[in-house]
């Protein structure tokens, strides 16, 4: 958490890590050294893992410049380095790590402010996935279906709903994993209906 925490400080650690798993624009391949290879693998867990929201307080509330300029400064700098679409896509990874407001939706508002500031495809793509891959593993009961997915999906279209005057962009988001989930959900009960019939 040590970790996490510096990166949220640093963003040019981020940018590093970054740069060390994806190659930038137009960059041609190339074969990595055993080291490099080794780092690239930490550098990608750390990223796929990230927890902590730059900018937030111990309180548990969130400091919207240092969030912003940490997005900012990581834009700026992955852009120069040729990866920004990539860099979007991580940074909003990154954003996915936020709390929930004090509404209760999730993200929270600084996060939300930045998506509509932003109107940035790859950022709203990154949330996306980050909030998703943040579920883990699920286990449920071999006839349950998609029972789980769509109390889900009717969380995210709840949210979706409560914020989308303010922030249409970012309730676009949730209904986007809302709609995920929807899909998933098909998918178990299909499953399950499968099971039950080779029963």
């Amino acid at each position: 958490r040590a970790l996490y925490r510096a990166l949220a400080m640093n963003p040019s650690e981020f940018v590093s890590l970054v740069r060390a798993v994806y190659r930038g624009d137009g960059e041609a391949r190339r074969k990595l050294t055993p080291q490099e290879q080794a780092y690239a693998g930490r550098a990608w867990s750390v990223l796929r893992h990230w927890p902590v929201l730059p900018g937030l307080r111990e309180d548990g509330t969130i400091d919207s410049d240092q969030l912003t300029e940490w997005v900012r400064l990581a834009r700026t700098a992955l852009a120069e380095l040729g990866r920004s679409s990539i860099g979007d896509e991580q940074i909003g990874q990154v954003l996915a790590s936020s709390p929930v407001g004090a509404d209760g939706v999730w993200p929270a508002e600084e996060v939300r402010e930045i998506v509509e500031n932003l109107v940035n495809t790859r950022i709203d793509t990154g949330l996306h996935i980050g909030r998703t891959n943040q579920r883990g593993i699920t286990s449920r009961a071999v006839y349950d279906g998609g029972d789980q997915e769509r109390a889900l999906e009717q969380e995210y279209r709840n949210m979706a709903a409560q914020i989308a005057t303010r922030w249409p962009r970012t309730a676009r988001v949730l209904r986007g994993i809302a709609d995920s989930y929807q899909q998933e959900a098909v998918h178990h009960d299909t499953e399950a209906e499968r099971l039950g019939d080779d029963g």
